[in-house]
């Protein structure tokens, strides 16, 4: 009976075992309430006195018009400044910003202020293109492919379905920020992606799998750590094929791609950072690009 039910399950690509990271229920989490504010920036870097230039130009992910602190909507909002709220300011406009706007005056008139409660910062120096997705791990395995192992969620929409994975790989981040990646998808934050999808076939059926052109890790605030200091604790590898460094076991999707096979003889250690990651040596940059 149970060889029978075997059977039936690589035909039907049922997942076959749950793993720790909870399945994301469409209907719940992907509301707009999880999905809503989260706005791309652009320094302003025109010539003229404060606040009027030396703000930002904010815009919503994925919506074609902003609706601005002075209640217009337009292609995208002048904002005279954002306020962090001790979240880390990035360094460049490769970040996403989630946050509401407030008006602001004084006797040079009214302007816009961004008020930030997530920072969320580019693995790299790439620029975004696509759509922008917040991706979660189901935490499922599937005895066939595809498997639909991950869910996304389209930005300031309530529109979401679940893909049969994401490949990191078009966004040319580090190393040690990719295993961040792997590790924050079993969170309840998930990371953000922008990118575009791609079809996919197999026994199971067909998919479809999100290629990310950039990713996007959450910032902590500033002079924070994630919670007890876990500077003492050894790294190891884990994830299903020993592809992730992290001074916990994290669980991951378990299809088995090349390039998993160099990250056997990298060195897993704490970063500069203070995070687990591989170190990048000339050896696993060359193994990297052969695969």
């Amino acid at each position: 009976m149970i060889f029978r039910v075997l059977i039936l399950a690589v035909f039907l690509g049922v997942p076959v075992v749950n793993t720790a990271a909870p399945e994301v229920d469409s209907l719940t989490v992907d509301s707009l309430a999880g999905t809503s504010s989260f706005y791309t920036i652009r320094r302003d870097l025109r010539r003229c006195a404060s606040p009027m230039c030396g703000g930002y130009f904010i815009k919503l992910a994925n919506q074609a018009r902003t609706r601005c602190a002075n209640g217009r909507s337009m292609p995208q909002c002048y904002v005279a400044s954002i306020e962090w709220n001790g979240l880390a300011e990035p360094q460049n406009n490769n970040a996403l910003v989630r946050g509401s706007l407030s008006t602001r005056g004084n006797r040079n008139g009214k302007y816009g202020v961004l008020k930030a409660r997530e920072v969320w910062l580019a693995a790299s120096d790439s620029q975004p293109s696509g759509t922008f997705f917040r991706v979660r791990d189901r935490g499922i395995r599937c005895i066939a492919a595809p498997c639909e192992t991950h869910h996304e969620a389209k930005l300031n929409t309530s529109v979401s379905r679940n893909i049969a994975g994401i490949d990191l790989s078009g966004a040319g981040a580090p190393e040690n920020a990719v295993s961040d990646a792997n590790t924050a998808m079993t969170s309840p934050d998930g990371i953000l992606v922008a990118g575009d999808h791609t079809r996919v076939t197999g026994p199971a059926g067909r998919s479809q799998m999100l290629k990310a052109a950039q990713f996007y890790l959450r910032a902590k605030p500033e002079g924070t750590s994630s919670g007890n200091d876990n500077s003492n604790k050894p790294c190891f590898k884990t994830g299903c094929s020993g592809q992730v460094c992290a001074d916990e076991e994290v669980i991951t999707t378990c299809e088995y791609r090349t390039e998993y096979a160099c990250y056997k003889t990298a060195r897993c250690e704490r970063q500069a950072n203070g995070k687990c990651g591989f170190t990048d040596t000339p050896e696993l940059r060359r193994c990297l690009r052969r695969n």
